[in-house]
């Protein structure tokens, strides 16, 4: 009987230990909690649209929405027509599409510098190209059946990581002329030609 008391008193301590660890978690989500007019004026005017709902952000939604107020104070008038057009184009996708897109930027953010290195510059050489040209990667890669992507994605990385410096180094020093003929030399031997 002793036993099965002492058995019920620890259970019950280790109850009311857990509760107030989550009462104590819930107190700290809320106690770095900035109340919305104690806000700078200038983030009070940006962050206007949400001030209703301000004290049930999180702490953590609060910080990213305060860190996106300094951003844009700090952005010239170009760059936020520019942020307000990328807004409006985020806006217009469909739920998938964003979460697809957030689940690929969580993918680079893992990667290693040098891959995210080597993407970037992927995708400036692209940005290099002709708006024709960029079309028709785009037509081509769209075209690929989803075995063919798989096939093209897996012998990239599995090359030998010298050649493909290598053939980063020459892309980034060629010229627009000779990155077609590179780009058309890979497409006839990717054709077997």
């Amino acid at each position: 009987m002793e036993n099965k008391l002492h058995l019920q008193g620890g259970w019950r301590r280790g109850l009311a230990a857990a509760l107030v660890s989550i009462m104590a978690l819930l107190c700290a989500s809320s106690v770095g909690a900035q109340p919305f007019n104690e806000l700078p004026p200038q983030q009070q005017r940006v962050l206007q649209p949400f001030a209703k709902e301000w004290e049930s952000f999180s702490q953590e939604k609060q910080d990213r929405l305060r860190k996106g107020s300094e951003r844009w104070l700090n952005m010239s008038p170009e760059q936020r027509v520019e942020a307000k057009q990328r807004l409006k184009k985020w806006q217009a996708l469909t739920p998938e599409d964003r979460q697809w897109i957030r689940e690929r930027f969580e993918q680079f953010q893992k990667l290693s510098p040098e891959q995210k290195q080597r993407l970037r510059a992927a995708r400036e050489a692209f940005r290099q190209l002709s708006p024709e040209k960029r079309q028709e990667l785009k037509r081509r890669w769209q075209s690929m059946s989803p075995e063919e992507k798989a096939k093209l994605r897996e012998r990239y990385q599995h090359s030998n990581p010298k050649q493909r410096a290598r053939i980063l180094e020459r892309w980034e020093n060629a010229t627009p002329e000779q990155r077609q003929r590179m780009l058309e030399r890979w497409e006839r031997r990717r054709l077997g030609e």
